[in-house]
């Protein structure tokens, strides 16, 4: 695999890696996931010549490191298809199992690595001198057939729900994925049959294929990754859009929260936990409103009759700037310590949808903190009688 092909699947690989930890917090099926991506990850990263020779240091034999890294994947993989088909929960058993294969296939690996002359020979001339080696032979035999199958598996499943898949992104991810996996499980069979073949004629070269080869396998694994990544692109929009309404009603959470510590849904250090992503980011903008909302309807009886018409003939008519006014100056009356009124101003109706609570309350917030609501606060409390 050339320079530019490895960068960019490297880019990909550890961006989505990243870019997942989150959901490590959500569910068994987000951390095979994140797991199989990770795992990936460290395999192609193993497998660059500036890595594998550090790792020489380290180790007998790097170059099959990406190999066993490899079935880690392949095993993670066929984990969490197990758990999005349901497999996992109709068999208790399969996990064990999965885990059972993936371990005898590592330790058939080590065993024949070891039992290889000169050890297992990845590239060009030097696969092709060990090749017809049997004990190389079956290694690449094990190798191969293990990753092949799981990929053949996970391809077949990534196709077939892709037809049930909404059209869209979804549909064009999983079909992406499935292109993808197919791909890569095409280059791990055409070099097993090319290294079986060797052991028949020992002449055979792997020189010419190997370029074709590997760039195959590159560009499957560019489409799996790319292909996991569209389904989430809307999602990612969606988490975007959220954080940034979070970050409009933070000025006016943050008073309510000062003022009424008892709507608060959460200890502050829950929140801190929050801001790791464990939770939904949607649902905490959901109970931000909600926290919002229960301290203005505290604050409503803070709110004499006409303080909405003071407010729009002192800013004009500006709804959201009218609002905060009215919350400014109920605000200052709690603060005073003076007793609710019965009969006051309420505050403006707004649509039933939360993403009509969040515009409105984002635009009062943006409101609130201007120079206008503090000002109308005060001069209203100099002629407003107790």
């Amino acid at each position: 695999m050339n320079g530019t092909l490895t960068a960019t699947v490297l880019v990909l690989l550890w961006g989505t890696v990243l870019a997942r930890v989150p959901t490590l917090w959500r569910d068994a099926q987000q951390r095979a996931l994140w797991a199989t991506l990770a795992t990936l990850a460290l395999a192609k990263t193993a497998a660059t010549p500036g890595v594998n020779a550090l790792l020489g240091d380290l180790v007998r034999q790097p170059q099959t490191l990406p190999h066993l890294i490899g079935v880690a994947t392949a095993y993670f993989l066929l984990r969490f298809i197990s758990l999005i088909t349901d497999f996992a929960a109709a068999r208790p058993r399969a996990a064990r199992c999965q885990l059972l294969l993936a371990g005898t296939v590592m330790a058939l690996l080590i065993v024949l690595m070891n039992a290889t002359p000169g050890g297992i020979r990845t590239r060009g001339a030097e696969l092709t001198s060990t090749a017809a080696e049997p004990a190389a032979t079956a290694y690449w035999v094990v190798l191969n057939g293990y990753l092949g199958t799981v990929l053949g598996v996970a391809t077949v499943l990534f196709w077939g729900i892709s037809r049930s898949a909404t059209s869209g992104p979804l549909r064009h991810g999983l079909r992406a994925i499935a292109t993808g996996t197919l791909l890569v499980a095409l280059y791990a069979a055409l070099k097993t049959g090319l290294i079986v073949a060797q052991g028949f004629s020992p002449a055979m070269s792997f020189g010419a294929i190997e370029p074709v080869a590997n760039g195959l396998r590159a560009v499957g694994t560019i489409l799996a990754v790319i292909g996991a990544a569209v389904p989430a692109g809307g999602k990612l929009a969606s988490i975007i859009g959220s954080y940034r309404a979070l970050w409009a009603l933070r000025p006016l959470w943050r008073v309510m929260r000062k003022t009424f510590p008892d709507v608060i849904l959460f200890s502050r250090r829950r929140a801190l936990v929050e801001l790791a992503g464990v939770d939904d980011v949607q649902l905490r903008l959901y109970r931000r409103v909600i926290e919002i909302r229960d301290g203005m309807l505290t604050l409503r009886g803070y709110l004499p009759a006409g303080t909405i018409a003071d407010a729009r003939a002192f800013v004009g008519d500006r709804p959201a700037l009218v609002e905060a006014c009215g919350i400014a100056f109920s605000l200052r009356r709690h603060g005073s310590g003076l007793q609710p009124v019965v009969d006051g101003d309420r505050w403006a109706e707004v649509g039933g949808e939360i993403t009509d609570e969040v515009a409105w309350l984002g635009a009062v917030a943006a409101a609130f903190r201007r120079r206008e609501p503090a000002l109308f606060a005060r001069r209203r409390d100099a002629t407003v009688a107790d």
